[in-house]
């Protein structure tokens, strides 16, 4: 591995975390609470299978996830950042002028990855607000153990390497994947850890950790590249899911143990005191007649 590359898959790593760290809830209208169902949780399996099947079948329709990507993650990046606020909003407009001016440079590349971690914020809180959490948290696993398989019997390259070189001009971005110097990751793999932080952040679990942990495993999982040229960058991102919710669990189940012991070892009750009233009006006893 030379030295870009190991930078470059630092800096994936750490915007991995930052997109855990970063999500957040927010109140869920209505209308999405109606339509709330756990279906909603195979989406995140379903995008990466459905896309790689597509793909390998239909080569040719990479031109147009090319273009509704060029499309869809900046005006779903600007409605993310409205949400926010007027800071998030500027440095989306930013990215997007950057992104036009020189899509191929560094700062480009960073740009483009600012709009495209923007829209999978927003589209992992819809998700979040759709999907029961328990129902999510499996479609999540499912997700990564498909990344993992699909790599490992080498499914995955062939398709994979077909929409990264698809566009729609040498002129536009490709926001369809992300590129950072030698490196080159798919939309699933920024869409997850934003998924994760906004599944996360609605259950109120500790982000921070989960951010660490996720910076944490995907260093670790780095060493792969020593061995072969491709790694499933969703993977770490679920087991840092899996460490917290773990973790959160086992806390639960101490916390309901505690709490019987303490029932189990209390003092006894004591008798309840005599009512005052009803002692004062007892009737008192007639005297013995003689």
């Amino acid at each position: 591995m030379s030295v870009d590359f190991i930078a470059a898959y630092a800096g994936s790593s750490v915007a991995q975390a930052a997109l855990v760290a970063g999500a957040t809830a927010t109140a869920t209208p209505v209308w999405i609470k109606q339509l709330r169902h756990r279906l909603f949780a195979l989406v995140p399996l379903l995008s990466l299978v459905g896309v790689v099947v597509l793909l390998r079948l239909h080569p040719e329709y990479a031109d147009s996830f090319a273009t509704v990507a060029l499309v869809c993650v900046p005006l779903l990046a600007l409605l993310g950042a409205a949400r926010v606020g007027a800071p998030a909003l500027l440095i989306t407009l930013t990215a997007i002028a950057l992104v036009l001016h020189d899509t191929h440079s560094l700062l480009g590349q960073v740009a483009a990855l600012t709009l495209i971690g923007g829209s999978c914020l927003l589209l992992g809180t819809l998700l979040v607000a759709l999907t029961p959490p328990e129902w999510l948290g499996a479609g999540i696993i499912a997700m990564a153990v498909a990344d993992l398989v699909l790599v490992a019997s080498g499914l995955l390259g062939p398709a994979s390497d077909v929409l990264n070189a698809a566009g729609v001009s040498d002129h536009l971005p490709q926001l369809q994947r992300v590129e950072i110097g030698p490196l080159e990751m798919g939309y699933g793999d920024i869409f997850l850890p934003a998924l994760v932080g906004a599944l996360l952040a609605a259950r109120a679990r500790p982000r921070t950790w989960a951010a660490g942990l996720t910076l944490l495993f995907a260093l670790l999982a780095g060493l792969v590249f020593l061995a072969f040229d491709r790694l499933p960058a969703t993977v770490p991102v679920a087991l840092a899911l899996l460490v917290v919710e773990a973790a959160g669990a086992a806390r639960l189940a101490w916390r309901i143990r505690r709490g019987r012991r303490r029932r189990a070892g209390g003092r006894p009750e004591r008798e309840p005191a005599a009512d005052p009233i009803a002692t004062a009006i007892e009737p008192v006893p007639a005297p013995a007649s003689l």
